[in-house]
């Protein structure tokens, strides 16, 4: 790392760990500075949120778009206390405040042999999901990231997520490490909302009222390890506090015609979406894509 990310990082360390050991009550007076900042003062990407949520909700009055969007701010300045609490913290403090049902359906799969793929979506806290997941399990897990642009801020996710063990692994090295692993029993997880860069490999299906681009590791992972694929829904249900539900969108993805468990996860995703739509990360650039003339989907 350059100078000038070594010195971020450090700066972020400091941060991260000051805030981190500070009470809920402390923290929760910090977020809500840091909404009205994000919300009302930058306006940190209010335009585009709002675009989103008129695409995905065209019914919606506006009164209630504006409440799903002041929901979603406020959601995401607690996920920011949330990352300072499990940086300066240990997964005990964090296992008070997360809890995943249903945890047989890893266990049964693991106890056949058979892998796991988690795919996941930006719900909040999907970074306190992949801690838990690591401590109610009991077999490998490899997560599957997309670096950041700075070095600095990257270290200090990596060092966090990667702090009880599990592997980071770089989207670009995916598909070499999975080969090596085929045989042997893991859980893999994977954020699988991410936008693709490679659109000649994408899979394209309907979601939220949009024809959208789709990574296509989920489906070559799925094809090779011949993994249990879940789906696991995080709901908030107090703040600070989350469940995750994990269905099975498949045990056998080598009997799926190409692109049906994309389109699986893609309906999974987007029904949880609607049932808690303030609970997605609706600032990232989801369609920035265009689709091509001719699609052929799956049925």
């Amino acid at each position: 790392m350059s100078w000038l990310d070594r010195t971020l990082y450090a700066v972020l360390d400091r941060i991260f760990r000051g805030f981190g050991r500070l009470s809920w009550k402390k923290l929760d007076i910090i977020s809500g500075t840091l909404y009205r900042l994000l919300y009302s003062t930058w306006r940190y990407r209010r335009d585009l949120v709002r675009a989103h949520l008129r695409q995905a909700f065209p019914d919606k009055p506006e009164s209630h778009l504006s409440q799903i969007e002041k929901d979603f701010y406020q959601l995401f300045a607690d996920w920011m206390m949330e990352v300072c609490f499990m940086y300066a913290r240990d997964w005990e403090s964090v296992r008070e405040c997360f809890e995943i049902k249903h945890l047989h359906l890893f266990h049964e799969a693991h106890a056949r042999g058979q892998s796991v793929i988690v795919a996941m979506g930006h719900q909040f806290n999907w970074e306190w999901g992949g801690w838990i997941v690591r401590k109610d399990t009991y077999f490998p897990i490899l997560c599957v990231y997309l670096p950041l642009n700075q070095a600095g801020v990257d270290r200090l996710f990596l060092e966090m997520r990667g702090r009880y063990g599990s592997e980071m692994l770089p989207l670009g090295r995916m598909g070499a490490r999975l080969v090596r692993m085929r045989s042997t029993v893991h859980t893999l997880i994977l954020m699988a909302d991410q936008s693709p860069s490679d659109l000649g490999r994408a899979y394209w299906t309907p979601f939220l009222n949009r024809l959208t681009a789709w990574h296509g590791g989920l489906e070559r992972s799925a094809r090779l390890l011949g993994a249990r694929v879940l789906f696991v829904e995080i709901v908030p249900v107090a703040r600070h506090q989350y469940e995750a539900y994990p269905s099975v969108l498949t045990d056998e993805p080598r009997s799926l015609p190409e692109g049906r468990l994309t389109q699986l996860y893609a309906q999974a995703l987007e029904e949880s979406i609607r049932r808690f739509p303030a609970n997605w990360l609706w600032t990232h650039n989801r369609w920035k894509h265009s689709p091509p003339k001719s699609i052929d989907l799956p049925e």
